[in-house]
């Protein structure tokens, strides 16, 4: 860790269904063992995080972020304000936590709390549209719009699987918007998608790998593209999206740019979703800032880059993530009463809500 003597904890206390403030005290612990001196900020309205993040990093002090991805953006947007050697770190408690995925951080408060008396200090890209900073992704269209519509409910019970199928629903009532984008180096490109993505990680709305391995960390955003997503494409890639596996290139392009201005050539109005809360509207002016912040990661083994983790590693975390959605929604079913509790379309709701059935009578039938 760097050689500041105080670290601001910056806690949102209603995160993680008003669970953060559980774990204040084992990170407190944590921390003294490194600082002399533990701050706690507790923010009470939007906009405090970014407040409380801004005055820390003009006082050089290393910040600790304890909420979602919301407030982890808005606390980068006030660190991102101030030229300052402030290190970043964060807590998950977000449903989605696409940053935590991103970096290989535990996506368990305690974990993610252990990890900070190893962690070591890197340095990650930020963006920047339309002079607000972002760390993950800036979303346009009609599905990361019917996405942000997901209820606390449903992704507490289904994770991943819950924007899934918000985005099949979606899909009867999706349309091509016609982009221009041009390039600082002068290149115009002209595309139309229903869906565009620019990226800083390979991890959106929980989903891995949406991004070719080739086209990952390499200073520079990445413009994904999306083709129509009919229903032959969903079926034929949705299983993969949902296991974490490489998307096929017959349902995306990408184009890597470090600056460029997007904007629509229909003159339709658009707006944004910036690290899963709305943003501005087109057209944009996006670029991106190589290595412009400073962050705690899990301490690297000898010979591994910070980017790839062991296959092994990533195997055993799919499958644990896996099961342990499939006991959270058997857990839950308690708060479900009928199929229509199921976000998606009528037949997928009943298929999903007479499986969860199913398994919950087998988790009966074993215990009996």
């Amino acid at each position: 860790m760097n050689q500041t003597d105080t670290a601001v904890i910056i806690i949102n206390p209603t995160a993680g269904r008003e669970r953060a403030p559980r774990y204040l005290p084992l990170l407190q612990e944590v921390l003294a063992r490194r600082y002399a001196r533990v701050v706690v900020r507790e923010t009470e309205k939007a906009g405090d995080a970014t407040a409380f993040a801004r005055e820390a990093a003009e006082r050089h002090e290393n910040i600790v972020c304890m909420g979602g991805d919301g407030t982890i953006n808005e606390v980068i947007n006030g660190m991102m304000q101030v030229d300052s050697p402030s290190v970043f770190a964060f807590i998950p408690f977000g449903t989605v936590n696409d940053l935590a995925r991103a970096l290989h951080i535990p996506r368990s408060p305690r974990g993610a709390i252990r990890m900070l008396e190893t962690a070591e200090e890197t340095r990650i890209d930020v963006g920047k549209v339309n002079g607000r900073y972002f760390i993950n992704i800036v979303a346009a269209g009609l599905i990361p719009e019917a996405v942000s519509q997901v209820s606390i409910k449903e992704k507490t019970l289904f994770g991943s699987l819950a924007y899934f199928m918000k985005g099949i629903q979606a899909l009867p009532r999706q349309k091509s918007y016609h982009f221009l984008i041009e390039t600082e180096g002068g290149i115009a490109i002209r595309m139309a998608s229903p869906l565009m993505a620019a990226m800083l990680t390979d991890s959106a709305g929980s989903f891995r790998n949406l991004l070719p391995p080739e086209d990952r960390n390499k200073g520079v955003i990445k413009l994904a593209l999306f083709r129509d997503l009919d229903w032959l494409r969903l079926l034929r890639q949705g299983p993969l999206l949902l296991a974490g596996l490489q998307m096929g290139t017959d349902l995306l392009s990408v184009i890597n740019v470090k600056k460029a201005r997007i904007s629509l050539t229909d003159g339709e109005e658009l707006w944004t979703n910036v690290d899963g809360d709305r943003g501005p509207a087109f057209p944009l002016d996006i670029e991106i800032l190589p290595d412009r912040l400073p962050i705690f990661v899990p301490e690297r083994r000898k010979n591994e880059s910070a980017h790839a983790p062991y296959a092994m590693q990533f195997v055993r975390d799919h499958f644990r993530r896996a099961v342990a959605e499939r006991l959270a929604a058997i857990q839950n079913l308690s708060d479900i009463h009928d199929a229509d509790d199921f976000p998606g379309p009528d037949a997928v709701r009943k298929t999903l809500f007479d499986y969860l059935r199913e398994a919950q009578q087998r988790e009966e039938d074993k215990k009996d």
